[in-house]
């Protein structure tokens, strides 16, 4: 019986195929040159270096608005003519990714001697802004409000509050964190009281102003206040300062047992033995015992967040 020969597949043509190469290498260089031109508008924020930033820049946050939950920030930034980037931090301690609240950043206004001096949004990092400061100036004031979230997770009550700097701040692009020295100050709610590992200079009124220290430990020292605060002394005998910075949303959860002062005081006694040693100047334990507060579960260089519901 004679045999079937296979079946021929449909021939293609050198034209086609040189057809198919020559349209897969214009793609490819059209997505390079796409690449090429988009690539100058990411150099306008300057990479950091490790250059110290020229002078302190004082910040002051009102954080008296319990109602609303909106903190006015206004900061003075020493600078000198020419290209300016302010950047609102992305990268938060504690959450390991770019979640930095940017759509809760509002309302941001710069001025140069009480005139108003225009400012852009770069056009592919929404978190920096762009400013060119004119000649003779030297500083410019920068206004903004920060909106906490008011239906989960409170950052503020009207009862307490949890500030995290990093929230509350915008920084000059270029520079290291560790470069940057910020002079900070913050006005409470009337009568409240505050626990931070930051180090106070002064206080007038519901309004205090903290040592200067860099952007780095700024960031790495949020503040619990209350209306009902409570600090307990943790410190061992001949050891660094230690303390329980509690705030509640009532009265009577302040409340300690001396069994229970002893647990905590016995936990920061034990530590030192274990290790052997600390990494701290001195220590705030921050807690809350609130059934809305938020932002508890972070720790810091020489303090933590915690807290129970």
């Amino acid at each position: 019986m004679p045999l079937t020969p296979p079946a021929r597949l449909p021939s293609v043509s050198h034209r086609a195929i040189a057809t198919l190469a020559l349209t897969v290498t214009a793609a490819m260089s059209i997505a390079a040159h796409a690449a090429v031109v988009a690539a100058p508008g990411v150099d306008r924020v300057p990479p950091p270096q490790d250059t110290p930033y020229a002078g302190t820049i004082a910040i002051h946050v009102d954080a008296s608005d319990t109602v609303q939950g909106i903190f006015r920030v206004h900061e003075t930034l020493p600078v000198a003519a020419g290209a300016l980037t302010l950047l609102y931090p992305q990268w938060i301690p504690g959450d390991h990714s770019p979640t930095g609240p940017i759509a809760n950043f509002a309302g941001l206004k710069v001025s140069v001697g009480g005139k108003p001096l225009a400012w852009t949004r770069d056009t592919f990092n929404v978190y920096a802004f762009h400013v060119d400061v004119p000649a003779g100036a030297s500083s410019i004031d920068v206004d903004f409000q920060y909106l906490s979230s008011r239906d989960d997770g409170f950052e503020i009550t009207d009862r307490m509050m949890d500030m995290e700097w990093s929230s509350v701040a915008l920084y000059p692009a270029g520079y290291f964190s560790r470069g940057i020295t910020f002079a900070p100050s913050v006005t409470f709610a009337h009568g409240w009281q505050f626990g931070t590992a930051l180090e106070t200079q002064s206080q007038a009124g519901d309004t205090v102003t903290f040592k200067p220290v860099s952007f780095e430990n700024l960031v790495d020292s949020p503040i619990y206040a209350g209306q009902y605060f409570k600090r307990v002394d943790l410190t061992p005998a001949g050891g660094a300062p230690v303390h329980l910075d509690i705030v509640a949303d009532a009265p009577r959860y302040l409340e300690i047992t001396p069994e229970q002062l002893a647990a905590h005081r016995a936990l920061v006694t034990q530590a030192v033995k274990l290790f052997g040693s600390h990494h701290y100047d001195h220590y705030d334990f921050l807690f809350s015992l609130s059934d809305v507060m938020g932002g508890n579960g972070t720790e810091h260089h020489q303090s933590s967040e915690d807290g129970k519901s």
